[in-house]
C-alpha cells in the first residue's frame, strides 16, 4: 500500500471532519465561554476517545460490520440524547463574570466518552477504514497508521473550531446568554441528524 492511499484518506478525513458536529460545536461553545486553555482537559479527552474509536473500528471492523446493522438503530439514540445532555448543560451554563462563573467546562472523561456515543465518527472510522484499508489486507502497521490519520484529521477540524471559539470568549461575557443559546440549538442540531442518519 502506497502514501497515496493514505493521502486520499486524509483529504477525505478532513473533508468530513472539519464540519460541524458535536465534537466542533462543543468545543466552540467550551473555549466561547471558558478559553481555550481552560478547555485543553476537553480537547485532550476528544484526541484521545478519536484515536481510541479509531484503533477499534480499524481492529473490528469485519466484526463491528456485521453488527453495524443491529447497533447503529440503538448507539444512535444514545448518542443523540448525550449530545441533547450536552445542550441542556450549554444552555444552563451560569453566566456570572469570570472568576464568579459557578459553572466549570467539560471534562476529558466527557470528551473521551462523547466519541462512544458518537455514531458519525464510529460509522466514518467504519467506513474509511473498508474503502481505503481493508482491500490491502490485515495489517497492524496500517490499521494503526489509519488511526493516527483520522484522529489527526479531525484533531485538526478540532483545534480550528476551539480557536474559533476562544476567538469570542471575549465577547462571551456581554451575549453569554445568546451565546450559550445559540450553542445548545446548534447541538439539539447535531442530535438530530444523528437521529435522522
Amino acid at each position: 500500500m502506497g502514501a497515496s492511499v493514505f493521502m486520499e484518506l486524509a483529504v477525505s478525513a478532513c473533508a468530513t471532519t472539519f464540519t460541524p458536529g458535536p465534537n466542533n460545536i462543543l468545543l466552540l461553545s467550551s473555549t466561547s465561554t471558558f478559553g481555550f486553555r481552560k478547555c485543553r482537559p476537553l480537547l485532550l479527552g476528544i484526541w484521545a476517545g478519536l484515536l481510541t474509536v479509531m484503533l477499534i473500528c480499524g481492529f473490528g471492523c469485519a466484526a463491528l460490520g456485521e453488527l453495524v446493522p443491529q447497533i447503529v438503530p440503538v448507539a444512535k439514540y444514545v448518542g443523540a440524547v448525550y449530545v441533547l445532555y450536552l445542550a441542556y448543560k450549554t444552555f444552563t451554563r451560569k453566566t456570572g463574570s469570570g472568576a464568579a462563573d459557578a459553572s466549570r467546562p467539560l471534562t476529558c472523561g466527557n470528551g473521551f466518552l462523547l466519541q462512544f456515543l458518537n455514531i458519525k465518527i464510529l460509522m466514518l472510522g467504519i467506513a474509511f477504514y473498508s474503502g481505503y484499508i481493508l482491500p490491502y489486507g490485515f495489517h497492524p502497521g496500517h490499521i494503526a497508521a489509519f488511526a493516527l490519520v483520522m484522529a489527526l484529521c479531525a484533531g485538526t477540524g478540532n483545534l480550528i473550531w476551539a480557536t474559533l471559539g476562544s476567538l469570542l470568549f471575549p465577547l462571551y461575557k456581554k451575549y453569554a446568554r445568546v451565546i450559550n443559546t445559540v450553542m445548545a440549538l446548534l447541538l439539539v442540531w447535531c442530535a438530530w441528524k444523528i437521529v435522522k442518519t
